[in-house]
């Protein structure tokens, strides 16, 4: 930092060691950055004592007058401290967001920060308090307004803070005042309070208290909170403006003795109140970049990182190639993709119900029969004449072959009049356990796939039969590259396929 002088070098240094003290909570990587800003700064051992006789008002005093430059700086070796340990703590954000406006080129003129020491009243950190020397009529116009209200209470409870507007809460605690003996009467509950909570005091005043609230101003309710808080008023530079306790404050005075106080940030709400408080938040919300990566965090991480997994539809297109929607339309590549793919539509029509072990053997004899030439009087094969003489046998073996006629007519390149395509659809029958294996290496093999053993062939060693888990809703039609993809159960296709 070659813009400091000496008193600048250790203002920088006390603001470093109260963004490390601002947690409660000292880590080793935060003495490290310390000791690395002592020497840039050539700050002697013997020296540090000096720190603890500014204050933080002093110390920010100090550095609004170098560069912008040179603030930017000290603003990022700020920043730096505060992420030094990887945890923000909402005591540092708010340390270092008053250390921004009080520093920052587009604030600084309307943002300060005010020390006091010895103060009497407990402030709290959670609550910003509009305080005005003279009546601002702009201030009030926005307060009074029921959506800039409700905007700017949103916004700062949203940071964890509450808003204190004294027209509000007086008309929040008069609203009842009129309704003399009901439960709900806010007023009566705190004077009844007071006299429990408060020390005894002038018992006319708490007798008067409707009076004395009515009455009480904010110009008025200024002088209160400077004389309970001990701040000098002429440290104040605005006439209308919003305060919130920083920190507790620790320094010491001429006598070396350590003196305790409150380090307050005052933004001047004058003019543009709106922005400035919005702009407040925002530095409240992310002072520094962190992600949250806990519950759907997590998850949505999860799937955009190169090892996530996703369970997918599967898309049949133009040309019968099973796609993954989720997946970019990855293509399935099958060994005896017709027969593969034709058993698979199968056994999805049939879902967890599955298909036998001996329902497929009974249509595979059958097949293998001389009875099977009955499909064929002729020696020419007619596949709706044959569906319906399977249908009249009223067998779930002889629906199997039909489902399978259909689903095999409708993907494949054969032709279905040809008296070769019974034998086509008895070697699926007959080699329904390679199939099945073809099938499910493919969907192992698929790198991102999430779920994989619901789209896998399953086979029940206690029922016998070959069935999947994959819901056929999962499955869709796409005609074209141009057309909707259609739910496979809201197909032709689907419709021809029965299953009793």
């Amino acid at each position: 930092m070659p813009e400091l002088n000496n008193v600048q070098k250790r203002a920088l240094f006390k603001l470093a060691v109260d963004m490390v003290k601002a947690d409660k909570y000292i880590h080793s990587n935060e003495v490290s950055l310390l000791d690395a800003l002592q020497q840039s700064c050539g700050i002697a051992a013997e020296e540090l004592e000096f720190i603890h006789y500014l204050s933080l008002q002093q110390a920010i005093a100090s550095l609004r007058n170098v560069s912008s430059e040179c603030r930017a700086a000290i603003l990022d070796v700020l920043e730096s401290i505060v992420g030094a340990d990887n945890d923000i703590d909402e005591r540092e954000k708010m340390l270092l967001s008053a250390v921004k406006l009080s520093l920052g080129d587009d604030s600084l003129l309307w943002s300060t920060v005010i020390s006091a020491t010895g103060g009497e009243a407990e402030c709290t950190s959670r609550q910003v308090v509009y305080l005005e020397k003279r009546y601002c009529d702009e201030a009030h116009m926005v307060f009074s307004d029921r959506y800039d209200n409700l905007l700017l209470t949103k916004a700062l409870n949203d940071v964890g803070l509450q808003l204190f507007y004294l027209p509000a809460v007086v008309e929040e605690l008069g609203r009842h005042w009129d309704a003399v003996g009901t439960a709900e009467n806010k007023f009566r509950l705190l004077r009844r309070s007071m006299e429990f909570i408060v020390p005894a005091g002038d018992r006319a005043k708490l007798d008067d208290l409707s009076n004395i609230l009515k009455g009480l101003d904010t110009e008025t309710f200024y002088r209160v909170v400077c004389s309970r808080c001990n701040i000098d008023v002429s440290s104040l530079p605005f006439n209308a403006f919003l305060m919130i306790k920083i920190q507790d404050s620790y320094m010491l005075d001429d006598d070396g003795r350590m003196t305790r106080g409150n380090d307050f940030l005052c933004i001047d709400i004058s003019t543009e109140l709106k922005r400035r408080i919005l702009y407040f938040v925002e530095l409240l919300e992310t002072p520094v970049c962190l992600l949250s990566y806990e519950g759907y965090y997590r998850i949505l991480y999860d799937y955009l990182s190169s090892e996530s997994a996703i369970m997918s539809d599967v898309v049949m297109n133009g040309r019968y190639d099973f796609c993954l929607k989720q997946l970019g339309y990855e293509k399935l590549k099958f060994e005896s993709a017709p027969q593969a793919k034709t058993f698979y539509l199968l056994l999805l029509r049939y879902g967890r119900r599955g298909v036998s072990q001996e329902c497929f053997e009974q249509a595979l004899a059958y097949l293998e029969s001389d009875a099977a030439y009955e499909l064929m009087p002729d020696g020419n094969f007619d596949i709706f004449s044959s569906c319906r003489l399977l249908a009249a046998k009223g067998t779930e073996w002889a629906q199997v072959i039909c489902n399978l006629m259909a689903i095999y007519e409708f993907i494949s390149t054969k032709d279905s009049s040809n008296a070769s395509f019974l034998g086509y659809i008895a070697n699926i029958i007959r080699h329904r356990s390679s199939l099945k294996s073809y099938i499910n290496k493919v969907f192992i093999g698929i790198h991102g796939l999430a779920g994989k053993e619901n789209y896998c062939v399953k086979f029940d060693s206690v029922s016998k039969s070959y069935f999947l888990l994959l819901d056929s809703a999962c499955f869709y039609l796409q005609r074209s590259s141009t057309d909707a993809p259609v739910a496979i159960p809201e197909t032709e296709l689907w419709r021809r396929l029965s299953v009793d």
